[in-house]
């Protein structure tokens, strides 16, 4: 799959949640292994370059690292 196809999929997966909680709530790094099929080390590097050109951010939260759409 091209990178385009799969971060669109991410983008709609994070916009899902986004829409589903008011923004509240973010999804965590396994919510896109289904998507993704990658080791986690390019799991993660996929996922810091969306943060990198600002489509995703990255939030630290009481359990867990969270991926959220930026706050505008």
């Amino acid at each position: 799959m091209e990178n385009e196809d799969l971060e669109r999929q991410i983008l709609e997966i994070v916009t899902r949640k986004h829409n589903a909680t008011g923004g509240n709530n973010g999804n965590g790094f396994g919510d896109f292994d289904h998507i993704l099929k990658m080791s986690i080390e390019d799991r993660n590097s996929f996922i810091n370059r969306m943060v990198d050109e600002k489509k995703i951010v990255i939030r630290i939260g009481p359990n867990a690292r969270m991926i959220m759409l930026p706050k505008n």
